[in-house]
């Protein structure tokens, strides 16, 4: 039986717009840290924090979970915040550079090993059998 995980995130300084609310499946356990460091091909190393609070918000933890959109569809890796969503600070480290994400959908390949060692390999498609 598949968990379901309620996340949105309101209107706010971090993300105007903000992310109505969506019902992610848990495919895997959640990897759960304060910040999420994300190394670029180019050597790059991105900083990633969940934001959340009332009026600025502040920095809270990251969660990072395979899930898929469509029954039978893909698997992706997702990370998301609080509900102010997510913070990218950019190589920098600098909140005043910092990018306001409603949630990031990670290639396989940039997965930290110490994410993928507690959620594990990317799902299998589930099999639709047709008697």
């Amino acid at each position: 039986m598949i968990r379901f995980l309620e996340y949105q995130v309101t209107p706010g300084e971090n993300l105007p717009q903000g992310l109505p609310p969506q019902s992610l499946a848990i495919l895997s356990p959640i990897w759960r840290g304060p910040t999420l460091h994300l190394k670029y091909p180019d050597g790059e190393v991105h900083t990633i924090v969940g934001w959340g609070g009332p009026g600025a918000g502040s920095p809270c933890g990251v969660q990072v979970f395979w899930t898929r959109h469509e029954p039978r569809g893909p698997a992706v890796c997702l990370a998301i915040g609080g509900d102010g969503g997510l913070r990218n600070l950019g190589a920098a480290g600098g909140a005043e550079m910092a990018q306001g994400l409603a949630f990031l959908a990670l290639a396989e390949s940039m997965i930290p090993r110490e994410v993928l060692g507690v959620i594990g390999p990317k799902p299998e498609p589930e099999l639709l059998l047709l008697i």
